[in-house]
């Protein structure tokens, strides 16, 4: 068995808007990107395909490889701990939500769960690294507020919304055999309907990812 990943989308009602943004900047600069993860992406910007999930170049010493589970500092992009802390007290505990009166559900969220590959990773590679350099937020995390949404869906949609065969098929290496239910087109399509779904209701939206 592997590890469980989680990636929430939520609406905010505008009256919790403030606080939630709040919290969200907090755990943000709780989550710098370390120095090990980020000579592993530059690396990958430079060659594109020096990176796989199964094998990853090793910052220490150049020419070898490494394994993901050896990688803790460069799984930690899309599970840092402060964030990580923060989905889970939307999705498991629920006490960030309860604090807020935030009642998940089909109407107001969605929710992603993998294995052993996190979605907003299968995401971020399947994009290759100059599509991926113009999302927003932290490597899957995410918070927009109320009268922001409507801006950013089409600078998003130009992203997101028509991803090529290549790019569906590096998504799908990504998430490997474990997650055959989850199908790579759901990648692509999670911010934008989040987005969607939080104009429609006149709110926020935050996207967090969190470790099961």
């Amino acid at each position: 068995m592997g590890v469980t990943f989680f990636w929430l989308s939520v609406c905010i009602p505008p009256e919790h808007s403030s606080a939630v943004a709040s919290s969200f900047a907090a755990a943000v600069d709780a989550s710098p990107v370390s120095p090990t993860a980020r000579q592993v992406l530059d690396r990958w910007r430079e060659a594109p395909s020096s990176l796989s999930p199964e094998a990853i170049p090793d910052p220490a010493r150049p020419g070898f490889w490494t394994y993901p589970e050896g990688t803790e500092e460069f799984e930690e992009l899309f599970r840092p701990e402060a964030l990580s802390a923060f989905g889970q007290g939307f999705i498991r505990t629920g006490a960030e939500a309860n604090g807020w009166g935030i009642q998940l559900g089909a109407d107001n969220g969605s929710l992603i769960i993998t294995n052993r590959i996190p979605a907003a990773a299968a995401l971020y590679f399947g994009l290759g690294a100059e599509q991926a350099a113009r999302l927003p937020g932290h490597f899957g995390a995410l918070f927009v507020a109320p009268s922001d949404v409507g801006g950013l869906l089409p600078a998003l949609d130009a992203v997101l919304e028509r991803p090529s065969p290549e790019m569906l098929a590096r998504a799908r290496r990504w998430l490997g055999g474990n997650n055959t239910r989850v199908r790579p087109e759901a990648l692509f399509s999670f911010i934008p309907h989040a987005l969607r779904t939080a104009q429609a209701r006149k709110e926020g939206v935050l996207l967090l990812t969190a470790k099961g």
